[in-house]
């Protein structure tokens, strides 16, 4: 075999790239619920003021979440992109390498976005006059995460797929 992909194999791969493509693309909405949760949740923080503290540092976490999903989504996006204008086997199997660790700390993300939404329900059980809105925050939060979780787990299927296949 020459190293070169032939052009059937790599008339293959392309829907399966462009199907991970919009998968990773469908998490947008989602991580801007994100980030529109967290600046609403720093104002709530601030009006509650020193009973907030606790809650401001959450917020903080949410953000810092959103942050670092939508920064593994870029990275796996530029090398989808890279994938589909390959025509080496060698540069594909090290942007599919690649893709797979980018793609492989989506999963602990989800974790810590569980954590915080836990952290913050728990923060909305101990508040005084701030409850409903933290517990909004949480509930919120909470529904986030499971979609995240939906989303991340679609995209570990098709990039199973797409490298059992290639």
């Amino acid at each position: 075999m020459t190293g070169r992909l032939d052009h059937n194999r790599l008339q293959q791969l392309k829907p399966k790239l462009e199907s991970l493509a919009q998968q990773l693309t469908a998490m947008q909405p989602l991580l801007r619920q994100m980030h529109l949760l967290s600046s609403n949740a720093v104002s709530a923080a601030a009006r509650a003021g020193s009973e907030g503290d606790a809650f401001r540092v959450l917020t903080q976490g949410i953000q810092e979440l959103g942050q670092a999903i939508e920064h593994d989504l870029q990275q796996a996006q530029r090398l989808l992109k890279s994938m589909m204008q390959v025509d080496k086997r060698a540069e594909l199997q090290r942007l599919l390498k690649k893709l797979a660790m980018t793609l492989s700390e989506m999963p602990q993300s989800v974790k810590k976005g569980d954590y915080l939404a836990i952290c913050c329900a728990v923060e909305a059980a101990h508040a005084s006059h701030h409850s409903d809105s933290f517990d909004s925050v949480a509930t919120m939060l909470k529904q986030l995460v499971a979609d995240c979780r939906e989303q991340v787990a679609a995209q570990q299927e098709s990039l199973d797929r797409l490298l059992s296949e290639s």
